[in-house]
């Protein structure tokens, strides 16, 4: 961390430095200054970055607001906001950290995220276009066309980028590669959250959940730090596209996406990522090191670039001002909600049976009496019956291709539907059995049930009548077991359960004792700042 932030010499340079100066109170000035960088004259930049820890708390706390929605209402209006909160959350402020580390103060956060949207964008259309060319034949083949499609496009949008940007230096390109990688990497992202969290039939937070976290702490490390090492050796390296350095560390990129997909066991995969994690995170830690220093290394640094707060004719900021206990009480009550999103999520995650449930199956009798509702259903190809009347006719041409008939066993009518075959030999029809299908009569009147099949690894699983109103899918997971899912229509959610009264209780007592903490703080601010006030009177008399 010390080599990566170069500090002055006159400055204590460490992780608790780094952690202060994050966490501290930025006055409205630095804001502004952030807001605006690239837009005003240039000058360097040594700052601690700060920013992006703000930026990651706000999205991590709306993720948490709208699964909270979801979870409580059944409203599933709002999933697509919360696969945009879980896919920007972690991408997003891993993008401002890296432009706060940027030295130079020529470049302004709304051309990194206008690169985000254009160079994603067109990385994400080119690559797709370069897989329905070329169809890999088996998952080994597909690791190597994902690593290689996906790096060679995104550095053909790098590339466009920092040419119409005009910015070669090595860290702009190192950045407009950063943002390129974090667009291509939000878009990816977005999709698996939509296509995981949607495979069954009811919306599953808690693979939506699963799904968020991992892609996006593995984004720190993978599509971002990828492209970002190509845009900085383009513009590092002299003669760009004739240079071997160029196109080894585009092959070390698509090596490193590569190794990441292979078709592994979860325990062999999990070393080759972590070693992945290692090298990419070396590597760019290396060139944002000597990248840094090599900016700072002939220029004068004044004043307002050591790290220290922006002049704005705001008081100082210390324990004597009303400032600092006000600072610390926003931060005490952004803690809370910051812990009460975590317990949010948390709890989200958590599988409950309440307007859907999901019941497992190993056995195909025991599936098929669920289905069925118990009820003693027997499926049999029946003969026809030659003795008994047809229930129902079908003739085309004056030709009998089609006959019902009907046999009822107690409340429940079997209907077997056959096909007629003449025979001119004989000059007989021959009956084939084609379908059949049952009426039920109940309180609720008479409902039909077509027989339905299920297959599994391409031979029959089961066969039954649909009776079970309330199931509204099925689907094998991967071990073969036969999940059904049941919407409870009378379903009536109780808040005075315990699992909805633990988490109340845990609410209360973050919000309630952060609410303490802050309002006591501001209760001292007042306090000091009414101190000032009679100590200034006092020294103006």
């Amino acid at each position: 961390m010390d080599g990566l932030l170069n500090r002055p010499a006159g400055l204590k340079n460490s992780i608790a430095e780094f952690f202060r100066e994050t966490f501290r109170r930025h006055s409205r000035a630095e804001y502004s200054e952030l807001m605006t960088r690239g837009m005003r004259s240039g000058g360097k930049n040594r700052k601690y970055p700060w920013a992006y820890v703000r930026l990651f708390t706000l999205l991590f706390v709306l993720f948490a607001v709208f699964l909270l929605i979801v979870r409580f209402t059944s409203n599933e209006l709002f999933v697509p906001t919360i696969t945009l909160f879980a896919a920007t959350c972690f991408n997003l402020s891993f993008l401002l950290f890296l432009f706060e580390l940027y030295p130079e103060k020529d470049l302004s956060f709304m051309a990194v995220c206008l690169a985000l949207l254009l160079g994603g964008a067109l990385a994400n259309v080119a690559a797709q276009i370069l897989f329905s060319l070329f169809v890999p034949a088996n998952s080994w083949l597909h690791a190597v066309y994902t690593g290689v499609f996906e790096e060679l496009t995104k550095a053909g949008a790098t590339v466009l980028v920092i040419v119409a940007a005009r910015k070669n230096s090595p860290l702009a390109g190192f950045l407009f590669g950063a943002a390129v990688g974090c667009g291509f990497s939000i878009a990816e992202d977005m999709g698996y959250i939509f296509l995981e969290a949607n495979n069954m039939t009811v919306f599953n937070l808690t693979t939506l959940i699963d799904i968020s976290v991992s892609r996006g702490v593995s984004a720190v490390c993978t599509h971002t730090l990828w492209t970002a090492a190509i845009g900085w050796a383009y513009c590092h390296f002299s003669r760009h596209f004739l240079n071997l350095a160029v196109y080894l560390v585009t092959a070390l990129s698509c090596g490193l996406h590569i190794c990441w997909d292979l078709p592994l066991n979860p325990l062999a995969l999990g070393f080759v990522c972590a070693g992945c994690v290692a090298v990419a995170c070396a590597e760019c830690i290396l060139i944002v090191h000597f990248e840094r220093r090599k900016a700072f290394a002939s220029v004068a640094v004044n004043s307002a670039d050591e790290g220290g707060e922006i002049d704005d004719g705001e008081p100082p900021f210390n324990k004597r001002s009303p400032l600092y206990w006000r600072h610390w009480g926003h931060f005490t009550l952004t803690l809370g909600a910051f812990l009460m999103a975590i317990v949010a999520v948390i709890y989200c995650s958590i599988t409950f049976s309440e307007k859907y449930s999901i019941k497992n199956f190993y056995e195909a009798q025991s599936f098929v009496d669920f289905m069925q509702n118990g009820m003693e259903i027997n499926i049999a190809d029946r003969p026809y019956d030659y003795h008994a009347p047809n229930d129902s006719e079908t003739k085309e041409d004056n030709v009998l291709v089609k006959a019902v008939q009907c046999v009822a066993e107690g409340n429940i009518t079997y209907n077997y539907e056959y096909t007629v075959s003449y025979d001119k030999v004989s000059g007989k029809d021959y009956y084939f059995p084609a379908s059949v299908w049952i009426t039920v009569e109940s309180e609720a009147g008479v409902n039909a049930y077509f027989k339905e099949e299920v297959y599994y690894d391409g031979k029959l699983f089961a066969a039954f009548f649909p009776v079970n109103g309330d199931v509204t899918g099925y689907n094998f997971q991967s071990d073969g077991t036969l999940s059904v899912f049941v919407f409870n229509a009378g379903f009536e959610r109780d808040l005075t359960e315990w699992r909805y009264l633990s988490l109340f209780i845990t609410f209360a007592t973050l919000g309630g004792v952060a609410s303490v903490c802050c309002i006591s703080l501001l209760i001292k601010s007042w306090r000091v700042k009414k101190q000032c006030l009679t100590e200034n009177a006092s020294f103006a008399e």
